[in-house]
């Protein structure tokens, strides 16, 4: 029942960390994702962390520049 419980905090959790990114503004998430990944070490984590990063851009407005 506990392990239950853990994977519904990081559920929430992850979910709550990818509507985040999906509201930042182009700049402070770009500069979050190279952050963060920078930092990890572990490849489970980086392969995590890149998981969640995907699933966020699928989340966030497509950005167009136009010159």
């Amino acid at each position: 029942m506990e392990r239950k419980n853990i994977n519904e905090q990081i559920v929430r959790l992850v979910t709550e960390l990818i509507n985040e990114l999906a509201k930042a503004t182009p700049e402070d998430y770009l500069q979050t994702k190279l952050m963060m990944l920078s930092v990890a070490r572990l490849p489970k984590v980086k392969a995590y962390l890149q998981k969640v990063f995907c699933l966020a851009e699928e989340k966030r407005p497509l950005l167009l520049e136009m010159k």
